[in-house]
């Protein structure tokens, strides 16, 4: 069996994300892409929304394709989301399977900064995702790591390569979505219908204070 495993804050989920993760899953012929809440990022800031927003949204973008599963692993473990965290418990899952940890270029360059960023590779193969003909400088540290397990496709091990893929990518980012809302724009165009229904009924993004919710269900 092969994994997907897609992770990111989705604050909030857009077709970006959801072009990426099915372009990678045809193109790697994976089983299933779990799209996992970072639901308290420990290499980054902190989102604003509430997990139970952002999770609520992710469902609902995630429902309308069966190769995508929205996945609360991090929303029900204590405290940072960590990524290797999160292969350690899929690894136990699925001893046998095929893991691959997905990521944009732009996520890529910044994995020194994760949290034991370097034994990823032993839980899972990492698939970087770039644009065709995208360029980007890396520090040392990450171009020696890449050397060493670098691989034009995944073969047969259960993990432990780096492969690139070059995919055209949809211009849609978080941010932009946020600000169109704030500014009173419509972001429809740019999200799954359940999705920016559910952004207009819970008037989310609308002013920058964080929309948050009391606890519920363990979600926070």
């Amino acid at each position: 069996m092969r994994i997907g495993l897609y992770g990111g804050t989705f604050d909030p989920v857009h077709l970006g994300h959801v072009h990426a993760a099915l372009a990678v899953q045809e193109a790697l012929q994976l089983d299933r892409v779990h799209m996992v809440l970072s639901a308290r990022p420990g290499h980054r800031e902190q989102p604003n929304t509430a997990n139970v927003h952002r999770w609520e949204m992710l469902k609902l973008a995630c429902d309308e394709h069966p190769t995508l599963s929205a996945d609360d692993s991090e929303i029900q473990r204590l405290g940072f989301s960590y990524a290797i965290d999160t292969l350690r418990q899929f690894r136990a899952n699925y001893p046998q399977g095929q893991l691959c940890w997905i990521m944009g270029m732009d996520s890529y360059l910044t994995l020194p900064t994760w949290h034991d960023w370097q034994r990823l590779v032993d839980f899972a193969h990492l698939i970087v995702v770039q644009r065709p003909g995208q360029q980007a400088a890396m520090d040392r540290e990450l171009e020696s790591f890449q050397q060493r397990f670098y691989a034009d496709s995944l073969g047969t091990s259960r993990a432990g390569n780096i492969v690139f893929l070059s995919i055209p990518m949809l211009d849609i980012s978080a941010t932009q979505v946020r600000c169109l809302v704030q500014s009173g724009s419509s972001a429809k165009a740019l999200l799954a219908d359940g999705v920016w229904t559910y952004i207009d009924r819970n008037n989310l993004y609308h002013a920058s204070l964080p929309h948050s919710l009391p606890n519920k269900e363990g979600i926070i």
